[in-house]
């Protein structure tokens, strides 16, 4: 493909922002401590061009797709009219607009229209986003595998994880913080089912006062498990520092580290052996590489964070990971239990690893028809709330189908 910008012509220009809200079913369903999801509502941004070009982004609808919506419309007037190519300039241009005060939600608008100006450079350059990042180091990039256990039972883990295994899956990741002794008991039947070759890791999302954490993961010292991920208040980077001090399990920062001046105070501190953060979070690629550059100085892993991820977010992410030194800790996913990943290819997902695209710009395309459907499950059943009560049944109908590929 030719360059955007011919020698002597005039700069390409953005010319719209589409936004599609769609509303996604799992095809089990996510429990943790704040309720239980019933499946993703995310909006998917098309970036236009005047040179034909559209490049593709997503941002999960959190905490309430309406607000996500307002975000994306407020942050594609700063790139409506400019340079797709200048993608550090419209970082910029996005923050002085006001989002570095509300960086919660600001970020996560920010990098869907981010991943989106980085396709469009890659398919304009005829190349694939990950040159933009160092080049490529692997084409693997290796995933956990999210255990559900929606009934909680220790047999349930057993199978699912049996499943994970049987896929060539080598980091198995459950949520727990609802009952100690419980969540020992299925920590356990994990571990017990994949054995020593297979990491483990627990995440109670902050369940835990510093002093029942302390006394929780004594318990979980004869499990073996390969972290804890944000045991206590995302706020107490202190009694992080504190806990992971006298700890000899290990510990991971997530909520901890979402925006990107906390990730180099948590390193800091000495708050964290594993860093879980994402783009959303912190605003887009070009902060997540930096924020794993940080981590690699100081000689802390990075994982990346599924914030409510489809396929566009998975990908876009696996670009920057296959630049960056192997080997690596499995990274989060929900690609397991996502009924479609709304990818005209799916997500080629093989023995545990994510195989990165090597196509022009993220190497992937919108199935427009499955956007579509999910815009009308949008429509008709509203969005998947990720807190309230842990409700037993769908708020789908019986017998709802998603279409087959």
């Amino acid at each position: 493909m030719t360059p955007l910008q011919p020698k002597g012509a005039p700069p390409v220009q953005v010319t719209a922002v589409d936004v599609h809200v769609v509303s996604v079913p799992f095809s089990r369903p996510e429990t943790w401590r704040f309720g239980r999801m019933w499946g993703l509502t995310n909006a998917i941004v098309e970036v236009r061009t005047d040179e034909g070009i559209t490049g593709i982004g997503e941002v999960p609808g959190s905490p309430l797709i309406g607000m996500v919506r307002e975000a994306l419309t407020a942050t594609a007037d700063s790139i409506i009219g400019e340079d797709p190519t200048k993608v550090t300039q419209f970082l910029r241009r996005a923050s002085d607009r006001g989002w570095h005060h509300y960086p919660y939600i600001g970020n996560g608008a920010v990098a869907a229209i981010e991943m989106a100006l980085w396709d469009i450079c890659g398919k304009a350059l005829g190349c694939p986003v990950y040159q933009f990042f160092g080049g490529l180091d692997t084409e693997r990039v290796p995933m956990y595998y999210y255990i559900p256990v929606e009934d909680r039972s220790p047999q349930t883990a057993r199978e699912q994880a049996a499943e994970a295994v049987a896929q060539g899956f080598k980091t198995m990741y459950i949520k727990i913080g609802f009952d100690l002794k419980n969540d020992l008991a299925l920590a356990r039947a994990i571990k017990d089912e994949v054995g020593e070759d297979v990491g483990v890791r627990v995440d109670p999302n902050e369940a835990w006062s510093v002093f029942e954490a302390a006394g929780a993961l004594r318990e979980f010292e004869d499990v073996g498990l390969e972290f804890v991920e944000q045991p206590i208040n995302m706020h107490d980077l202190a009694g992080l520092a504190d806990l992971r001090s006298k700890s000899r399990v290990r510990i991971a920062a997530n909520q901890s580290a979402w925006l990107p001046w906390q990730v180099p105070e948590v390193l800091r501190l000495h708050a964290a052996d594993v860093m879980v953060t994402d783009p959303h979070q912190l605003g887009g690629l070009v902060p997540f590489r930096d924020a794993a550059a940080a981590c690699e100085l100081a000689s802390v892993p990075i994982v990346k964070h599924a914030f409510a991820d489809l396929g566009i977010t998975t990908i876009a992410t696996c670009h920057v990971l296959a630049s960056m030194a192997s080997p690596q800790l499995g990274h989060q996913q929900y690609l397991t239990i996502l009924t479609h990943d709304l990818l005209a290819e799916p997500v080629r997902l093989e023995h545990g690893d994510v195989l990165v695209p090597s196509g022009p710009g993220l190497g992937i395309e919108l199935d427009h028809q499955a956007v579509k459907f999910f815009e009308g499950v949008y429509r008709d059943y509203g969005e998947f709330g990720g807190y309230g009560p842990i409700t037993p049944a769908s708020p789908l109908p019986a017998g709802f189908r998603v279409p087959g590929r």
